[in-house]
């Protein structure tokens, strides 16, 4: 596929307006669709790209010749699926995922972590995967519950047409609507989880095996 357009859908600095941002680096996320490099901003130091290899096949990232690029699969691919078979609600796969899918967030984290410059992660929709690195930045960060819910929520406009184009073929449209479901209380439920099992995301970081130094780094 040509890439054409110059603008992406659903790219945004993490934590949006509401994050102070007096930190030395901006942390972008975003979604990946066939654009010009020139969509992204400049100068990026990492490109953390949490799809599957084969997403990333069928549709090469517009940076992956890049000295930045980096492959980090969010989803383990020694998991045999990517969430339990009993977890349909968005909320309980993200929380599955949180320990599915442990070594993925910790790679993405890392990479984060060891970057000097500014960094953009992204899956394919830049909803999901990214959602939940960006939502643990974010509260690392010191965001609030509101700010995370709403960055979170951000990305319900810029997918607009994409979510119109999936529900125009699905087979199961309830599926697609629970896939879709882009609200704030998705992400703070998923938040509120983290901290009622690990008492914070900074506890639960040490947990993923995040040293106090790559914590401190982020």
């Amino acid at each position: 596929m040509t890439t054409t357009s110059t603008t992406l859908s659903n790219l945004r600095p993490v934590g949006g307006p509401m994050l102070p941002s007096d930190r030395p680096r901006t942390v972008y996320r975003a979604n990946t669709e066939p654009v010009r490099p020139q969509a992204y901003p400049p100068d990026l130091a990492a490109v953390i790209d949490l799809r599957r290899d084969d997403e990333a096949d069928a549709l090469r990232h517009p940076l992956a010749d890049t000295a930045a690029y980096r492959a980090v699969p969010l989803f383990d691919p020694t998991s045999p699926v990517e969430s339990a078979a009993d977890v349909v609600e968005l909320e309980d796969q993200y929380i599955d995922w949180l320990e599915r899918h442990r070594s993925g967030i910790a790679a993405a984290l890392r990479v984060i972590a060891s970057t000097e410059g500014d960094v953009l992660v992204c899956c394919s929709a830049g909803k999901d995967r990214t959602g939940i690195i960006s939502a643990l930045l974010a509260r690392h960060w010191g965001a609030s519950d509101e700010c995370v819910g709403t960055d979170y929520a951000a990305s319900a406009a810029g997918l607009v047409d994409r979510f119109a184009a999936e529900r125009a073929v699905s087979d199961d449209p309830a599926a697609t609507a629970r896939a879709q479901r882009c609200v704030p209380e998705t992400m703070t439920t998923v938040i509120a989880h983290v901290e009622r099992r690990w008492g914070s995301v900074d506890t639960y970081l040490r947990w993923l095996g995040l040293t106090a130094d790559e914590i401190g780094a982020l």
